[in-house]
């Protein structure tokens, strides 16, 4: 019995003296072990894509592959090469301005996502027509065209120079969307004043009006009738467009653009109200933008 015990106590005394010999402090396996380069390369040309509307050149893959690697793909690593691509002025290799080709690119989305993706010489055809027209009734003397011709003209450069106003911070993300959806392109796409707030609604708040919704938006925009929407009073349809882009809905709809836009999906009540929450602080779209990209959801990691 006695010679039993102590050769099962042996046994354990040497088991503990190899677990201990194997044993390599401070060595903790990385998060994201086993992520492949080629999946590490689809994020950085998913974000380029998405923030640029390019592929990245070989040499900014190349770099950039090496930066998120030796940083264990780590989220603070991601931040900054998205911020870097939405901010940085400097020129690279071809040319580019990272920059500039962000908020042209928030500008085409926006296009796509109200006008059908009308291409800029088609605005600026019907923008000549309208002026055209404006100086034809002034030398006439038709003043009540002219005034009108020359304001739908005005419209049409307001779409137009959206980003370049948006990139300077001129005008806000809810005024350029409030370009979008009041003009004449937007009207023929959405004809009459029923599908027209029914438009404005689905592209903006996504979703369907209510019947008081409804009632006060047809009144300002059908019949120039003052009424109050969202608590705000208006009486005409500029009215109107104001009211639904500078809601605080509008907040919503804009996490939700976002979500769809990047993750193919709605955000949940919770995401809604954090980015919600920020973008009526900070008016901040980039930030919004920045914190789904970095997910591991968006990088399939």
């Amino acid at each position: 019995m006695k010679k039993t015990f102590t050769y099962f106590l042996a046994i354990i005394l040497i088991i503990s003296s190899c677990k201990k010999d194997n044993t390599i402090t401070n060595n903790n396996a990385p998060d994201y072990y086993g992520v492949s380069t080629i999946k590490v390369k689809n994020y950085i040309n998913r974000i380029f894509i998405d923030l640029t509307g390019r592929e990245p050149l070989d040499v900014e893959m190349d770099s950039l592959v090496i930066l998120l690697e030796e940083n264990n793909l780590d989220f603070p690593t991601r931040e900054s090469i998205i911020f870097n691509l939405q901010n940085d002025t400097t020129p690279q290799a071809n040319g580019d301005n990272f920059k500039e080709l962000f908020y042209s690119n928030i500008y085409e989305q926006q296009k796509a996502r109200f006008l059908e993706a009308i291409p800029d010489f088609e605005i600026s055809q019907r923008m000549g027509i309208a002026y055209t027209g404006a100086r034809n009734d002034s030398l006439s003397g038709n003043m009540l065209s002219y005034f009108w011709k020359k304001e739908q003209g005005d419209i049409y450069k307001d779409v137009l120079s959206s980003d370049t106003a948006y990139l300077n911070g001129s005008i806000t993300f809810n005024e350029l969307c409030r370009r979008m959806c009041y003009n004449g392109i937007y009207d023929i796409i959405n004809m009459n004043s029923f599908n027209y707030v029914n438009a404005v609604f689905d592209n903006v708040f996504y979703r369907i009006p209510t019947s008081d919704e409804f009632t006060a938006s047809y009144n300002m925009v059908e019949y120039d009738q003052a009424d109050l929407l969202f608590g705000q009073p208006g009486s005409n349809k500029l009215d109107f467009s104001r009211i639904a882009t500078n809601s605080i809905e509008f907040n919503d709809g804009l996490v939700t653009w976002v979500y769809r836009s990047y993750l193919s999906r709605f955000p949940t009540t919770q995401e809604t109200f954090i980015y919600s929450t920020h973008f009526q602080t900070n008016s901040d779209l980039s930030y919004v933008i920045r914190q789904v990209m970095k997910t591991d959801e968006y990088a399939n990691f």
